[in-house]
């Protein structure tokens, strides 16, 4: 769901939590209030032509999202609204809100809560920027004042506002959605709030070139394009080695560090263990629920993962419904007790859908490393034999071969 820069991207939940439903809903309201507020009054200095070319352009902004980490989206519209903020009156700020949202829906048909969220979130920012200005103009500081130090005073206050009323709102979402906290998030890390500084210092630059000279607003946007391709390279990068559904590493993505993991215990001669999981009956999933169910069943198998790993083993959706998970340092009684915690957490968290609440169970096999053992596969093949034959006698319990 949306920041204006960052947004929630499209994951296998089809559904919001209640809690996050009720939040999702107290959002809109808000938007709703303060549109309503903003259209009381008749436009005034609506400067329609800069509404124009901002609308546009942020619309393809919008076009060009680039997927992150936290389950979010990088968006340089953020620069148009900020734009929007600094030179149109609230009325037009909230059609360039939602304006620029429609050709994105369109193309990557979000779910219609992500969408909502997302569009109801830039209008409340984009509002409260247009607010943080305001009031600066009525103490006599103006975007289009007599200084240089009074323009840039009032774009920088309004960057502010809407950072932070953008940021707090997507923290709380992804926490009541998605159980993210702000750390994990990294909305309010330094990068992730540097990444918007620059991205909005390029709306101060669209709106003072629309001020004095609107073909200089051409060179002021071209600085996105760096930042989008700065963005997307590394992302792209990390795709290929992330399974799209899970967010986990995949087969590729796992295949080097779990080497370096194991030549690091054979030269050390430490521990390493590694568990092959398998989920149960997720064709019966598939079957009965769909297959978006199935793929929430994937996700809250990932979140388990998250929920008990520590932050250097490794884990990785190896297969279409099979998981590996490499435990540094760890023997093999130690890896049975990990084991038994993803169940737990499995347990704990049954997954709700529009056609009913099931939960996941896991097969898990297990190894350990032996000392006549020259590669990882050696492990893992004996983890995934052991894994099949707890998955044919029926069973959802840890089994190991040491």
């Amino acid at each position: 769901m949306t920041a204006h820069a960052v947004t929630l991207r499209r994951t296998p939940v089809v559904s919001l939590p209640d809690r996050a439903r009720g939040y999702l809903y107290l959002c809109v309201g808000s938007a709703l209030a303060a549109t309503g507020a903003s259209v009381a009054a008749p436009v005034h200095n609506a400067r329609w032509a800069d509404f124009g070319v901002i609308l546009a352009a942020g619309a393809v902004a919008q076009l060009f999202a680039t997927h992150t980490s936290g389950n979010q989206v990088f968006h340089t519209g953020l620069a148009f609204t900020v734009a929007a903020a600094l030179l149109l009156p609230p009325e037009l700020v909230v059609l360039v809100a939602l304006g620029q949202h429609v050709p994105e829906w369109i193309r990557h048909r979000y779910p219609w809560f992500i969408q909502t969220f997302n569009t109801a979130n830039v209008v409340l920012s984009g509002l409260a920027a247009w607010a943080m200005r305001d009031a600066l103009e009525r103490g006599g500081w103006h975007v289009a004042g007599s200084t240089a130090a009074s323009a840039v005073a009032v774009a920088v206050t309004a960057i502010a506002a809407y950072v932070v009323v953008n940021h707090t709102l997507l923290a709380r979402m992804l926490w009541l959605a998605r159980g993210h906290d702000s750390a994990s998030s990294g909305l309010f890390s330094l990068d992730g709030l540097l990444a918007d500084g620059a991205v909005a210092s390029v709306g101060i630059g669209v709106a003072f070139a629309l001020l004095h000279g609107p073909a200089l607003a051409v060179t002021a946007i071209l600085p996105l394009v760096l930042i989008q391709r700065a963005i997307a390279v590394p992302t792209l990068r990390e795709q290929a080695f992330t399974d799209h559904k899970t967010g986990l590493l995949n087969s590729r993505g796992i295949d080097q560090p779990a080497r370096s993991e194991f030549a690091r215990a054979r030269r050390a001669g430490g521990t390493l263990s590694v568990l092959i999981c398998d989920i149960n009956d997720l064709r019966a999933i598939n079957s009965r629920f769909g297959h978006l169910e199935g793929d929430a069943a994937l996700a809250a198998v990932a979140d388990a993962f998250r929920a008990v790993l520590r932050p250097y083993d490794l884990c990785a959706r190896f297969g279409g419904d099979e998981f590996l998970v490499v435990l540094p340092e760890t023997t093999v009684g130690e890896a049975a007790v990990v084991a038994e915690r993803i169940q737990r957490a499995l347990e704990s968290r049954p997954v709700e859908t529009h056609r009913g609440t099931f939960h996941v169970t896991l097969s898990i096999g297990a190894a350990s490393l032996r000392d006549d053992e020259t590669r990882i596969g050696d492990l893992i093949e004996r983890a995934d034999g052991t894994m099949y034959a707890e998955k044919s006698v029926g069973g959802t319990s840890f089994l190991t071969v040491g």
